[in-house]
């Protein structure tokens, strides 16, 4: 006679020995594959870090040839970068708001959190407005302006930021150069040496050479600055000229573009209710067999110099 607690005794045993067996089996499939996925995502994980350190290694070598001129899209505003190769950065106005933290990001290298240069033309928002937002995020060496007595809201903000970071601030009263390498540097001159009266356009006149290529940006100087070049001994031949104003006709003579000679001119301009660019100026250059660039066309506008 069988005992039935033995039996169940039995039973149970072999149960567990079986469950048992089948979870053993179990972790063991279960094991092989975790370890297959782990391989296979150290091999995938591998393949990205090296495919990511040649993309970071051409950009590198690129970088350590080539010299970037990058006119901003950012509306109706001005906004502009110089990129050296070996990762300094030059900014020339910012913009009507944050948009040129967009063009910054699209155009600098990945993790560059300073700016060498900053440098204003003049206070009008459409120029000023973006350059407390990139003081907020990067770290700013140098600040170059014309003092001016007005109240300018965002020119202060943008000083206060400046002055917690203990950047170098320079007033540029009359004109200076600043060089860069050899053969290349900025060149700058302040309307008022020229004794034009001020006015609330009259801005900084920026003259860039370098690697054998000339910029000149002049803000949104009017013709009256233009005059005063014109008679001055001030260099403003260039390749390409960032047209004054926004292409306004108020700007941009006949007589300045002729004795300029530029090659290109861009026009950094978007939606607004002033008639920019001006058709007259536009005429105007065509006829001098002037290319026309436009960031509201062309979107951002990049020089690359070897």
């Amino acid at each position: 006679m069988i005992n039935k607690s033995n039996l169940d005794l039995e039973i149970s045993t072999r149960l567990y020995l079986l469950i048992f067996y089948m979870s053993r089996k179990t972790a063991r499939s279960v094991n092989i594959r975790r370890l297959r996925q782990t391989r296979l995502f150290k091999l995938v994980f591998i393949v990205i870090i090296l495919l990511a350190s040649v993309y970071w290694l051409a950009q590198i070598n690129s970088q350590s040839r080539s010299l970037e001129v990058i006119f901003c899209d950012v509306g109706q505003g001005d906004a502009a970068i110089i990129k050296f190769p070996d990762g300094r950065l030059i900014m020339i106005d910012g913009g009507p708001d944050g948009s040129v933290l967009k063009c910054l990001g699209k155009n600098i290298f990945f993790g560059r959190r300073k700016i060498d240069y900053i440098i204003l033309s003049h206070y009008h928002d459409d120029h000023v407005l973006g350059l407390p937002e990139v003081a907020r995020r990067y770290r700013i060496k140098n600040f170059i302006y014309v003092p001016d007595e007005n109240y300018s809201a965002p020119r202060d903000e943008l000083i206060k930021y400046l002055g917690k970071q203990q950047s170098q601030i320079t007033k540029l009263t009359f004109q200076g150069r600043l060089d860069l390498e050899k053969n290349c540097y900025l060149q700058f001159l302040n309307p008022a040496i020229l004794k034009v009266p001020v006015e609330g356009n009259n801005s900084l006149v920026v003259y860039f050479s370098c690697r054998g290529k000339t910029f000149l940006f002049s803000g949104d100087n009017e013709a009256k600055v233009e005059k005063a070049l014109l008679a001055s001994n001030f260099n403003f031949s260039a390749d390409i000229f960032k047209a004054s104003h926004h292409g306004s006709k108020t700007s941009n003579s006949e007589d300045f573009l002729r004795a300029g000679g530029f090659k290109t001119l861009i026009i950094s301009v978007g939606e607004n209710k002033f008639g920019h660019p001006s058709p007259e100026v536009l005429e105007r250059a065509q006829n001098m067999g002037i290319d026309i660039r436009r960031t509201d066309e062309d979107g951002t506008i990049k020089f690359i110099i070897e």
